[in-house]
This record gives structure tokens, sequence and C-alpha cells, in this order.
């Protein structure tokens, strides 16, 4: 066991990336079944009914920007942090596998109390910020995995203020993603749920 886990290092930058991804797959399909075995629940049935009329008229909460920021930095925030320790070899993996599950079982759950309509409803909500909020956190999340098993190797840690700068592009992208979460999303839904949820 001790030398499977001194190899993990060698690993390239690739197999590393790999590695995430088949955990955020995972992650997915998990959630996708999950949705399948949660059964249906009319209590939750009517409320996205009554909330997708809401913002079919217009009426919908919108997020905050605080909550934005918060909903978009939250996933690459815990990947970078985990990175600072070997805890992150398990921990980054798992991150992405949660993730994954939770995209998978709120648009499942859309899809299976609206069908079309649900996709659609789902696409307009987590689509556009997703396109970007979930590119970054797998590029934070490979730098910081690759950190992770550095430091199972005893290896010496990249500065923080080089990781910083090398990730600072994915700073950029978040900014989009919370302008994008702030003003077309919301449009977005609404002309949706306009056209799909009020007859």
């Amino acid at each position: 066991m001790g030398s499977r886990i001194k190899a993990a290092p060698s690993w390239d930058r690739l197999s590393q990336l790999a590695i995430l991804g088949a955990c955020f797959t995972a992650g997915a399909l998990g959630g996708f079944l999950f949705s399948g075995w949660s059964g249906d629940s009319p209590d939750l049935l009517d409320y996205l009914k009554r909330y997708f009329q809401m913002a079919g008229q217009g009426n919908g909460v919108e997020p905050t920007l605080l909550s934005s920021i918060w909903d978009l930095m939250r996933w690459p925030l815990a990947a970078f942090l985990l990175g600072g320790s070997a805890l992150g070899a398990v921990g980054i993996p798992a991150l992405l596998a949660a993730r994954g599950f939770l995209l998978s079982y709120s648009t499942a759950i859309f899809a299976r109390l609206f069908g079309l309509s649900g996709v659609a409803a789902s696409l307009a909500a987590f689509g556009v910020t997703a396109l970007l909020a979930v590119p970054v956190l797998f590029a934070v999340s490979a730098d910081a995995f690759r950190q992770s098993l550095g430091r199972l190797s005893g290896g010496r840690p990249v500065p923080w203020s080089q990781r910083t700068q090398a990730l600072s592009p994915c700073g950029g992208l978040l900014v989009l993603a919370v302008a994008l979460q702030q003003t077309l999303m919301p449009a977005l839904l609404t002309a949706v749920c306009a056209r799909l949820f009020i007859s």
C-alpha cells in the first residue's frame, strides 16, 4: 500500500486529470441514479411548478451578488485549500465527485418531473455558469491534486504565490461567471419558464 501511494506522484498530468474526471463522472452517474431512486415528491413537484411559473412572470428569486460569489467560489476555493495538505489526495477527488453528483441530481430531478421542459429549465438555471465554473474547478483541482500528491512523497511544495499566479486566469473566468449569473441567467430562466410553464 505504501509503495502504491509513493508511486502516485509519478503519474503524469494527463493521468491525474483522468482520475479527477473519472471521479466527477462517477459522481454525476450517482446523482442520475439516485434521482431515480428518490421517488416522485408531489410537494417538490408543486413547489418547482410554482417557482417556474413565478419565474416566467418575472417574479423569480434572483440571486444576490454575495450568494452568486459564494456559489461559484466555494468549490474551487475548497480544492485550492485541500491542495495545501496530503489530505487533498483523497479530498479533491471526493470534492469533484460531490460536485458532479449535485449537478447531475438537480438536472435529473428537473428532467424526471417535467420532461424536456425540465431539461430546458435546468440548462437555463445551471448551464451558463457551469460552462465556466466547472472547467475552472477542474483547473484548480488538477493543480491542487498535483500539490497533494507531491506532499505524499515528501516533495517540496510549490509556493502559494506561484500557484496563485498560474491560476489567475481562473479568477477572471469566475468573475465572468458571477456576472453571467447575475445578468444573463435570470433573464434566460425567465424566458424559458414563460415559454414552457405558463399556458
